[in-house]
């Protein structure tokens, strides 16, 4: 199981990506804050936006606490200092730029992907452009991130070449990596160029059954983990080495509480759509689910929540599932709108359930679950007609998030993308019968 990625705040709001030592290396055109003596990285640690339990926290990861640590805020911070500077440091800080994924503002968060044009690589193959300090919230493939150093300019060059970019592919790269607009087409390729050899943008691999078509709503393209503005608890460890449980993951925490609000307001899927200007395919699914009896917001939810969208005939008394939150009442059907038939269902234990425990943060992401929904619980309905259904892959959502657990705890607010990627199934919510569960 990776670490996961923790990220904290710094005096003025910028936000830094925590790296511990043991942790899969950063890629190579993203350099650490440099903290070149002692005095300099302990006037940066202080004005991290941490708890004193938090300094703790990280200095036990690392295995950097001293018997002062625990004394006051002050030790734990010069300690912290101690581990973070010099040539066997155990821990850096790499600043994620402001602009390379925006939670507050999605619309804000489409990168070019561009199609090779000289068939050098796989077919069905395109390179997207991103920002490099995107790379510090996701793991890619080493093999499939392409960056190159200042002396590279002529092999940076010869890759822009082999992609044969248009006029029209070239200004919209300009305009999303927010690179100065030169009138010319040449200046532009020299501006690309330049973001390219100095390491401000990388390109990544992407195949054909991880591109969504245009309109992208984020960098949805990258297996992106955990964004933290604020730290959350480590947890206590035993021993150096330790490697998190396979069920880490804030949402596997019963202590943690999330925040019914938070998420609620924010939970937004990657995919939109424009209910004027349909495809075929969602024209026919806005049918069915019309014929459904779903209001045109709820059509417009269903279709936005997924893509791959078909239609089929399920008989009487099949039998359906749901991830929901224990305790609460889940009797009330008529708003329930996603559930997993018995393959779906089997898919997700497969993946999910393991050493006698459900994974609840992997549930999440594969389903698109908003935080809300803790998913410790199932209930299972049947259908009491025969009826056409609509099935759909889930596609990804992002959301703003904040935990709290005793003595005002609180994680702060988190930002979340869910990779999706399960099944889900849309019935007629009027013909269906609660069987287990509540």
């Amino acid at each position: 199981m990776k670490p996961l990625k923790l990220f904290v705040q710094w005096h003025y709001g910028t936000t830094y990506r925590i790296h511990r030592g043991y942790e899969t290396p950063v890629l190579g055109p993203i350099e650490p804050q440099l903290l070149s003596t002692e005095h300099d990285a302990r006037s940066f640690i202080r004005k991290l936006r941490l708890e004193h339990a938090d300094y703790l926290n990280l200095l036990h990861e690392v295995d950097g606490l001293t018997p002062n640590s625990d004394i006051s805020l002050d030790y734990a911070q010069r300690d912290l200092a101690r581990v973070a500077w010099g040539r066997h440091r155990r821990i850096r800080f790499y600043k994620l730029d402001s602009f390379a994924y925006d939670f507050n503002n999605t619309d804000n968060n489409h990168y070019p992907a561009i199609r090779h044009m000289q068939g050098t690589i796989d077919q069905g193959a395109a390179y997207h452009f991103v920002p490099a300090t995107l790379l510090l919230l996701s793991d890619p493939n080493p093999a499939d991130v392409r960056f190159f150093r200042l002396a590279e300019g002529p092999q940076a060059q010869a890759f822009l070449d082999t992609l044969t970019l248009s006029d029209e592919q070239l200004a919209m790269m300009i305009d999303e990596l927010k690179l100065r607009a030169w009138p010319n087409r040449a200046d532009r390729l020299k501006s690309l160029l330049m973001a390219l050899t100095r390491g401000q943008i990388v390109a990544v691999l992407i195949y054909d059954d991880i591109i969504i078509p245009p309109k992208r709503k984020g960098p949805e393209d990258l297996p992106v983990e955990e964004y933290t503005p604020k730290s959350y608890t480590l947890g206590p460890h035993e021993e150096p080495g330790y490697e998190p449980s396979p069920h880490s993951g804030l949402h596997n925490q019963a202590e943690l509480t999330p925040d019914f609000e938070t998420s609620v307001e924010s939970f937004k899927p990657i995919r939109q759509v424009d209910m004027d200007n349909l495809s075929p395919e969602d024209k026919a699914t806005r049918k069915a689910l019309a014929d459904q009896g779903w209001n045109e917001d709820k059509v417009e939810e269903v279709l936005e929540s997924g893509n791959q969208f078909s239609l089929e005939k399920m008989e009487k008394d099949t039998t359906l599932y749901g991830f929901v939150t224990a305790g609460r009442d889940n009797s009330k059907l008529e708003n329930k709108a996603y559930w997993l038939d018995k393959n779906g269902f089997s898919d997700v234990e497969d993946k999910f359930f393991k050493q006698g425990h459900w994974d609840r943060e992997g549930i999440k992401d594969y389903l698109a679950l908003p935080c809300f929904n803790r998913a410790n619980d199932v209930i299972t309905v049947e259908l009491t007609e025969s009826q056409t259904v609509v099935t759909s892959t889930i596609g990804k959502a992002t959301e703003l998030l904040k935990y709290t657990g005793e003595n005002g705890y609180t994680t702060g607010t988190l930002g979340k993308i869910m990779g999706g990627g399960g099944t889900q199934i849309s019935p007629d919510a009027r013909k269906l019968q609660l069987i287990s569960g509540k």
